[in-house]
């Protein structure tokens, strides 16, 4: 009542704005209630996926965020490499052509114990060799157990010697002396270079976990036979979509080094 009294004292003569102002403070109160139901409906509207996002592990809205934001983009990248979500791996799991467990199992006795610094009597030359030409010691020391399984006498059908297996003319293109692959520290140093020069080579054209895999794969195979299997015209450029092309071999090293790194990681120091 004292707001009516108000307008009159306003605008004593003016009828027709005293019955609007009048309309309006009558209709504010239901306008206020409808919209305060719209805004509480569209928040649970709102909220709804947020709770969805919770109840399956938030992976959704943050990647529907990331794919609008470059930025959001590589935070959830890394985000995914923190926690191991290795591609490759994962396809060597499920594709592999042989028993993961059984065959991880097979040198489990060269772990003396958990988070040994230990695994074979070349150790302090892999690391030093692994460490000049930039990879991790233990995925070196994988790719020496599934090459020649720390032998360092081992010699192939086709000539390539030693723990990494290197053939004499990729040493001699290395510009190292073939006659003297015999030596360890020669031998590994010879197969990380090589593995450093299929790396880069590879830098073009792949990235994250599936250059490596392709640079292991070339190891094995050759650049140019893992290159007749990759294409970028039939979206043929990921490890997943290329391995079953390659070379049962092929297939078999890369994943049997994928998942001996893995393993190594679990049980070796950095």
């Amino acid at each position: 009542m004292k707001i009516f009294r108000i307008i009159k004292n306003i605008a004593p003569n003016n009828r027709a704005f005293i019955n609007k102002a009048a309309a309006l403070i009558v209709l504010f109160p239901v306008v206020f209630i409808i919209y305060c139901s719209s805004e509480t409906e569209d928040m649970g509207t709102r909220l709804e996926p947020e709770k969805k996002q919770a109840d399956s592990g938030g992976t959704a809205d943050t990647t529907t965020k990331a794919s609008k934001d470059p930025a959001s983009l590589l935070k959830l990248k890394r985000k995914i490499i923190a926690k191991g979500k290795n591609p490759v791996l994962f396809a060597a799991r499920k594709n592999a052509l042989f028993n993961p467990e059984k065959w991880l199992r097979s040198d489990r006795d060269l772990v003396c114990k958990p988070y040994s610094r230990k695994i074979s009597d070349y150790d302090k030359t892999i690391k030093k060799m692994a460490r000049r030409y930039g990879f991790d010691w233990r995925l070196i020391a994988a790719q020496i157990y599934v090459e020649s399984n720390f032998k360092n006498e081992a010699q192939s059908g086709v000539g390539a010697i030693g723990l990494m297996q290197v053939m004499p003319r990729t040493a001699k293109f290395m510009g190292y002396d073939p006659n003297r692959l015999v030596n360890p520290e020669i031998n590994i140093s010879v197969g990380c270079m090589y593995n450093q020069r299929m790396y880069s080579l590879w830098g073009k054209q792949a990235k994250d976990y599936n250059r490596l895999a392709f640079s292991l794969a070339s190891y094995n195979a050759g650049r140019r036979r893992v290159l007749k299997s990759y294409s970028t015209k039939d979206s043929c450029t990921t490890w997943e979509r290329v391995h079953p092309l390659l070379p049962e071999e092929t297939q078999l090293y890369v994943h049997k080094i994928y998942l001996k790194h893995d393993f190594y990681k679990k049980h070796l120091l950095p």
